[in-house]
């Protein structure tokens, strides 16, 4: 609309003078008056009502006024869309996980970078738990070693590969000796249920304990068992803006759980379950 010079912050129902407001667009006031005038008449509506102390919005204007607005809002958004492909920040980022992916570390860092963003690194460790009946004579223990619970059966799965699940079960265990493996289990909700009812016990990681707290369960710290280790990957040649940012996201929120801090002043254990079927090895 040729008419129009600019908007500026007003209350639609309040009187304004033309000086002032044409002060706050750095034009003159003849020049705004004239303005206001030819939009009125190519639009065919009076916008103000002229009087002793200023200028009013008339109904029209008002309604005119709140859609202008919502223009501006608009075409502010085009300029951002168009700064976003300047930048290569524009795309699908698929991020894939399994099971419960870095636990919270995965929600977060998906937050944090859809807030940012309208080879193989380790980027979080944490330690690993054992699940125990809560009736169980080492449930009330503040940590407890691997070979503590080492004449007890052992959850396992069938289902990941055999490295896996050696290493879950951490076999062999620091004196040589192999676990005594209980009943198999294919995800995490019939593995606690046999755990809950005293069939077995599990390794985990500590963010799991969190995950799938019940009051007939209890999670002890394995002290002598080399944490869990997270990691962001994504396949060579195909990193660009949106990887690269997001694995900044992931790495600043790791740090963050670490040092007891992070962009959102956050804190909390973070990891992932074990590959494959939701469970213990």
């Amino acid at each position: 609309m040729p008419g129009t010079v600019g908007f500026v912050p007003v209350a639609p129902g309040a009187p304004h003078t033309a000086t002032s407001t044409a002060q706050r667009l750095y034009v003159s006031q003849p020049a705004l008056s004239y303005a206001l005038k030819s939009l009125e008449s190519e639009l065919g509506v009076r916008l103000f009502d002229r009087h002793a102390g200023g200028v009013s919005a008339t109904a029209a204007g008002r309604d005119i006024i709140a859609e202008a607005l919502l223009t501006v809002r608009q075409s502010e958004r085009v300029a951002a869309a168009a700064e976003r492909h300047r930048r290569g920040e524009t795309g699908v980022l698929r991020v894939g996980f399994e099971a419960n992916g870095a636990g919270e570390l995965t929600t977060r860092a998906r937050a944090e970078f859809a807030r940012r963003h309208p080879g193989v690194r380790v980027v979080h460790t944490e330690p690993r738990v054992v699940g125990l009946p809560s009736g169980h004579a080492l449930a009330g223990r503040d940590e407890i070693s691997v070979l503590d619970v080492d004449n007890e059966p052992l959850m396992w799965t069938e289902r990941a590969p055999r490295a896996w699940v050696d290493w879950w079960a951490v076999n062999p265990r620091p004196d040589g000796s192999s676990p005594r493996w209980g009943p198999t289990n294919d995800n995490a909700e019939e593995m606690l249920e046999q755990v809950a009812e005293g069939s077995a016990i599990c390794f985990a990681p500590m963010t799991m304990a969190r995950y799938y707290a019940r009051p007939d369960l209890s999670w002890v710290p394995l002290t002598d068992v080399e944490p869990l280790r997270t990691v962001l990957a994504w396949v060579d040649g195909t990193d660009n803006n949106l990887v690269r940012g997001f694995a900044r996201v992931v790495r600043e929120l790791a740090a963050g759980a670490r040092t007891g801090s992070g962009p959102d002043d956050r804190t909390g254990t973070t990891g992932r379950l074990p590959d494959g079927p939701e469970g213990c090895p």
